[in-house]
């Protein structure tokens, strides 16, 4: 729920799913509302109604008499505004106080005063950023990238909502104005509209971890305060730990994170100066287009599952030819593409790849699961003198994985197996240990098929479990 205000809020019976990740909000559709005032100015009026209306109740007789003349039961009338008024609270438009009297809030300020040409856009980078709208974006690829379209029932499942809610199918009809989404059939992202309405230099922050990402808000705001694309990290550095005090970046190691940076094609490298402490990193921004506020850029970075667009993933099947017929380096991206897809089927998020903690690990990924939480490290083998994973590589990096927060491991070979004394260890170190440990192997990478390949690790995990419970009871019986 992302309404701010109490009494905006239905009780409990009324609104059964508006605990879920999109915004509770039925009958707040152009194609419901516009009839009279018109689905291209019916935002604006909406907001310039709220911010006139002074009570709540002010404001819900207006839309019931303007905007929903043509429903004949003055009740529905009544209920539908009410509806209205709740919808623009979650989607933190307007808020109330104690007393009921309405106001804007900062966004619905903003988007009230944009021009007419741009009120469709700011409203639906609003959307995106924060009112959970790009996890709908993500939910939609997920499905693209299975070769199919999603409709609202399977999106409902997929987001958490009630199966017969209708939020999803309004907050479609917004991000289809700004040209984000497909308006009708089946749900499509149209990747063009998304990167008009963000701007094209997003998509090259997905996959930072905070301090990157603070790093470079930090630079945007120093080279508009000194008018020069020309910045020291350091003096970054600062600023960014001054915005975000919670955010250390590495002082010494400040050109290999710089280095990371570049990689991203986020900064340019300038040549080095000599400063007080020696050689001085410098750099300018080539990241260009961003549209969105440093806090609507960070709310849209945590909702994505993959750290990048899910458009650029590439599906299952091609990861799984590059890993037959390419040469090394495409063999080892195709491999992390391979375990991203894993990571989505499993509907983990994935939070960071190539960790050293205290080996390298290819990727890691969470996911909360009742009161549990998981954290996943993911081990790519695929290179040419690892086809079979042995015992002594098991052995060493459950030890390793072991050592840090990870609670479950996955080892993915993709071009080979699992040796018979590699898989036995896994088993004891599950069973003996807090991990959850499971493989993926050539045989099972044959298919391409999302739900065999989860089934493989839901049948481990069974009986892993059985391990884990016979241990259990095995130490409960000692003396």
């Amino acid at each position: 729920m992302t309404g701010t205000g109490d009494d905006l809020q239905l009780d409990d019976a009324e609104g059964e799913d508006e605990g879920g990740l999109i915004p509770y909000a039925p009958d707040f559709t152009p194609a419901t509302l516009g009839k009279t005032i018109g689905d291209d100015k019916l935002l604006k009026w909406l907001l310039d109604q709220a911010a006139g209306a002074g009570l709540k109740g002010a404001l819900q007789d207006v839309i019931a008499d303007k905007c929903l003349s043509h429903i004949a039961e003055e009740k529905n009338r009544r209920d539908m505004a009410s509806h209205v008024v709740q919808a623009l609270g979650n989607y933190g438009l307007v808020d109330a106080d104690e007393d009921n009297k309405i106001t804007l809030t900062t966004a619905g300020t903003m988007i009230r005063t944009a021009s007419n040409a741009e009120r469709d856009a700011a409203f639906a980078r609003h959307i995106l950023a924060m009112c959970g709208g790009y996890r709908l974006i993500e939910a939609i690829q997920r499905y693209e990238l299975r070769g199919t379209k999603p409709n609202m029932e399977v999106l409902n499942e997929e987001l958490g909502q009630h199966p017969t809610s209708k939020n999803i199918s309004t907050m479609r009809a917004w991000l289809a104005r700004a040209g984000v989404i497909s308006k009708t059939g089946a749900y499509a992202v149209i990747a063009k509209g998304l990167a008009a309405v963000v701007g094209p230099g997003v998509t090259q922050m997905l996959g930072l971890d905070s301090a990157q990402v603070e790093f470079i808000l930090a630079a945007r705001v120093l080279a508009a305060q000194t008018g020069s694309p020309l910045l020291e990290a350091p003096d970054v550095r600062k600023l960014a730990e001054a915005r975000a005090p919670d955010v250390r970046i590495p002082s010494k190691a400040l050109g290999s994170f710089v280095r990371r940076l570049i990689e991203h094609g986020l900064v340019e490298a300038v040549e080095r100066g000599k400063g007080k402490g020696g050689t001085r990193v410098n750099l300018k921004l080539s990241v260009k287009g961003i549209k969105l506020t440093d806090d609507q850029i960070r709310l849209l970075l945590e909702q994505s599952a993959a750290g990048f667009l899910l458009s650029e993933l590439g599906t299952l099947k091609e990861a799984l030819a590059v890993l037959d017929a390419g040469h090394a380096e495409q063999r080892g991206h195709a491999g992390e593409r391979l375990a991203v897809h894993m990571c989505l089927m499993l509907g983990l998020r994935v939070t960071g790849w190539r960790k050293r903690m205290p080996i390298e690990v290819d990727l890691t990924a969470e996911r909360d699961v009742g009161f549990a939480y998981q954290r996943w490290h993911i081990q790519v083998k695929n290179v040419d003198e690892e086809v079979n994973l042995s015992s002594d590589r098991v052995d060493r990096e459950i030890g390793a994985a072991a050592g840090t927060g990870a609670t479950h491991l996955l080892f993915i070979v993709p071009r080979g197996g699992i040796t018979t004394a590699a898989r036995a260890e896994a088993v004891t170190k599950s069973r003996l240990t807090h991990l959850h440990i499971f493989w993926l192997t050539g045989d099972a990478l044959k298919t391409t098929d999302p739900i065999v390949l989860v089934r493989s690790i839901e049948g481990q995990q069974a009986a892993l479990v059985r391990e884990k419970r016979n241990e259990a009871e095995r130490r409960e019986r000692l003396p």
